[in-house]
């Protein structure tokens, strides 16, 4: 990713028509949600900030430094300052970091590929009392993304295996299918860590991929159930997998926006009135506490324009429930965060998602890369959320989490390698 001019961080940005303002009200109002509030900036040491994980007390955050080859450990016992706790070096390009239930270990996902046409990749467990690596283990392939599950049983990581964007497929510049086709890879984390094994499961030729021999799949996250949603960007579409027996549950489509209200022009002018038809090609998935997926509808592969532009609530079986349609980028136009000069592209790139619940409260966070903001929910209904509030973060925000026991919420900023920290009020 090219890096960009870093903006100046402004905190949380009112919505004009399309935000929730929280205003006085009469005692007999009913009480205004609680939003978020910008608490720290934090440039972390090295070159980028990608992927967060935290400990289970919430207190020591890791994110990743591919331009380096570290996952890098910062102290959030004071959220208002921030401070590095030092790195420690992965032996490659880590791409996502997730810790163990019990908080002992972090596992680290390394790509290790030097020819996309031989991936590879390992894991690197971490010892977090000692902060060193205590065993890597052979991935088969180049890992994208990884999650543990609420059980702590699997980790489940996206072999994706990624596709040479300078090669033409088709007659299409980076086109599918380029082999190796990627896998989802299940870890079995009962026992010592010496005991741990690693599963394979095969994503190819599933209902609803546009290229079903070649899935690269993208991005994982696990449910209670251990459940992993996977989403396989390039091939428009999800997959569901039981981790316990390594089946493909099912598959689906994740579909075509085709709205009346985008921006797809760069004229320098914000107008919302072109005609977008166009894949979803979802990145992040997560979740919902009622079982349900929401996906951050980026784009890729597809011709420009291309992506969902907002982002989706889907049901298990891939009937939509929520789709944002233009309002997502309305809401950072309204914002001033909208970037105009994407409109022909991928417009603002909606990438990353979380869901969380926070004192009763449900929320869905869908981070804009190109607008440089964060998009939070109220997700009392997975079929109507309603908008609270527009945060401001760093330059290009990669990585969202939600560390719910502190009621914080961080984004990681990629382009100028740095945290922002929210806290709820």
């Amino acid at each position: 990713m090219l890096r960009r001019p870093s903006r100046p961080v402004s905190g949380v940005l009112a919505l004009s028509a399309l935000a929730l303002v929280v205003a006085a009200t009469p005692a007999s109002a009913a009480p205004q949600p609680r939003t978020f509030a910008p608490l720290a900036t934090f440039a972390v040491d090295g070159e980028v900030a990608e992927i967060l994980s935290a400990t289970p007390d919430g207190r020591t955050v890791l994110y990743t430094d591919s331009e380096l080859g570290v996952v890098g450990l910062v102290d959030l016992s004071v959220p208002t300052a921030p401070r590095q706790l030092g790195s420690i070096d992965v032996g490659g390009s880590p791409t996502s970091v997730a810790v163990t239930r019990d908080g002992r270990y972090a596992l680290v996902v390394v790509d290790d590929t030097t020819d996309l046409t031989r991936p590879a990749g390992h894991l690197a467990v971490v010892d977090l009392r000692t902060r060193s690596v205590v065993r890597s283990i052979d991935l088969g392939g180049q890992p994208d993304s990884i999650d543990i599950g609420p059980s702590g049983r699997f980790a489940a990581i996206a072999i994706e295996n990624q596709r040479d964007e300078d090669v033409e497929v088709g007659g299409v510049e980076g086109g599918l299918p380029q082999l190796p086709a990627g896998f989802l890879s299940v870890v079995d984390l009962r026992g010592a860590v010496d005991r741990w094994t690693v599963r394979q499961v095969s994503l190819t030729g599933l209902p609803g991929a546009l290229f079903a021999d070649d899935p690269e799949p993208e991005f994982v996250d696990v449910n209670g159930a251990d459940v992993a949603a996977v989403t396989l960007q390039e091939n428009n579409a999800v997959a569901l997998v039981n981790l316990a027996s390594g089946r493909v549950l099912s598959s689906f489509s994740a579909g075509t926006v085709t709205r009346t209200d985008a921006d797809t022009t760069d004229d320098e002018t914000i107008a919302f009135d072109d005609v977008l038809v166009a894949p979803r090609e979802p990145d992040a998935v997560q979740w919902t506490a009622d079982g349900n997926l929401v996906t951050a509808d980026e784009g890729d592969l597809a011709a420009e324009p291309s992506g969902g532009r907002g982002w989706t609530v889907f049901s298990p079986a891939g009937a939509v429930l929520f789709t944002s349609g233009g309002s997502a980028e309305e809401a950072l136009a309204a914002a001033g965060r909208y970037p105009d000069g994407r409109s022909d592209d991928k417009g603002a790139e909606f990438e990353g998602a979380e869901v969380t619940r926070m004192r009763g409260t449900d929320y869905t966070l869908i981070g804009s890369e190109r607008g440089d903001a964060v998009l939070v929910y109220e997700h009392g209904q997975d079929a109507a959320p309603q908008l609270l509030q527009v945060l401001s973060t760093g330059d290009a925000p990669e990585g969202l989490l939600a560390i719910e026991n502190r009621q914080l919420f961080l984004a990681s900023n990629e382009d100028d390698g740095s945290i922002s920290v929210f806290g709820l009020r």
